[in-house]
């Protein structure tokens, strides 16, 4: 890939005792892209960028600019990793701790006023310089965390859910301001969150990573219609629903028979032949599917959930669950319900993608 700047290929960690870290990870990334690590808590996502700085051993190569990791003195690795506001020194003025990567290199007094200057006023820490760190409220905090990260111009930024701790609402103020850090830099960032709406706004890419393996490295928008693993799909978006039972084949094209013998979705995607008659789990998306109040319905509606595009019932049949428009549904209430479509089609036991689709590598 041209201008890559950090090549990862069959990386592994295993911890001692067997316990897998991450495995058999591989991505490239170029000058100034950024990849954000999406997944739940203890999935890999800490893992993955504590190999990536170096701090761990693994398997599998690591190359910057071409270069293996291991074979790079850290001092000469220009990269910055960072996790939340722990990291600071709570006895050390901020003034201290914002300037401290730069003191260690070495860096000329004017180099450091400049960069000093920039983040400052960039992230709001101008007024705090003087301030122990012990001192300061948990949003000043991560400001100063911020500051810290961005006074040093690093070739590749590891950030760690580094707003791990901080409530959505303020979090969303300190993200805008990170945002604009990483679009002012033409490094490379890999930002670990377990936020999507996080992932999809700052990452060219995202990697969904779940127990350890990167199930699907994509933009949001394939990631979102083309998911590979019900991993991905149950990360993306909540308000998804899965009907489950064994594929039949119908008319030249499938349908999925329900354990009670109710045949549904009988407009599907193109599947391999091979699946027929096997236990799969379809996902449904609120638009493909309608719901209609009756007092004989299968389906039980368990919660009204409001939405940016409306009220979604969510409603229950056996295991399976799925959203669909509300209507005139009310909690409790039972409903017959038709679906139009069906995205994706995964196997019931691996969860893999089993669509037979020609321009996808499955």
């Amino acid at each position: 890939m041209e201008n890559t700047v950090l090549k990862v290929k069959d990386l592994s960690l295993t911890y001692y005792g067997g316990y897998d870290g991450v495995s058999d990870v591989s991505f490239d990334l170029r000058q100034g892209e950024r990849l954000c690590v999406f997944g739940g808590q203890n999935q890999g996502k800490t893992s993955l960028m504590r190999a990536l700085a170096g701090l761990e051993e693994y398997s599998g190569s690591i190359l910057l600019n071409g270069r293996e990791l291991k074979e790079i003195p850290p001092e000469q690795r220009n990269v910055t990793y960072s996790f939340d506001e722990s990291s600071l020194m709570p006895r050390v003025s901020v003034l201290k701790n914002i300037v401290r990567p730069l003191v260690l290199r070495d860096a000329d007094d004017a180099y450091i006023a400049t960069r000093l200057a920039y983040v400052s006023e960039l992230f709001g820490v101008g007024d705090l310089l003087n301030v122990k760190v012990k001192e300061l409220t948990e949003v000043q905090l991560c400001r100063v965390l911020l500051a810290r990260i961005f006074i040093r111009e690093s070739e590749i930024y590891l950030l760690d859910n580094i707003f791990g701790k901080i409530d959505y609402s303020v979090r969303r103020v300190l993200f805008g301001l990170l945002y604009s850090a990483v679009y002012d830099s033409k490094a490379v960032v890999i930002y670990a969150t377990d936020r999507i709406i996080e992932a999809s706004t700052l990452g060219d890419r995202i990697a969904v990573i779940h127990g350890g393996k990167v199930e699907q490295i994509d933009n949001y928008f394939n990631l979102y219609k083309n998911p590979q693993s019900l991993a991905v799909v149950r990360g993306l978006d909540e308000n998804l629903g899965f009907v489950s039972g064994y594929l039949k084949k119908k008319d030249g094209g499938y349908y999925v028979k329900l354990y009670d013998g109710e045949e549904v979705c009988a407009c599907v995607p193109p599947i391999a032949d091979n699946y027929e008659n096997k236990l799969i789990s379809a996902c449904v998306y609120p638009g493909d599917a309608k719901a209609k109040k009756s007092e004989s319905g299968k389906w039980r509606t368990i919660a009204i959930v409001s939405t940016r595009d409306g009220n979604l019932a969510l409603l229950k049949r056996e295991e399976n669950m799925l959203y669909a428009p509300a209507g005139d549904l009310s909690k409790g209430d039972l409903a017959d319900v038709t679906i139009d479509c069906v995205g994706n089609y995964f196997d019931k036991l691996s969860e893999r993608k089993i669509n037979a689709d020609k321009n996808r590598q499955l």
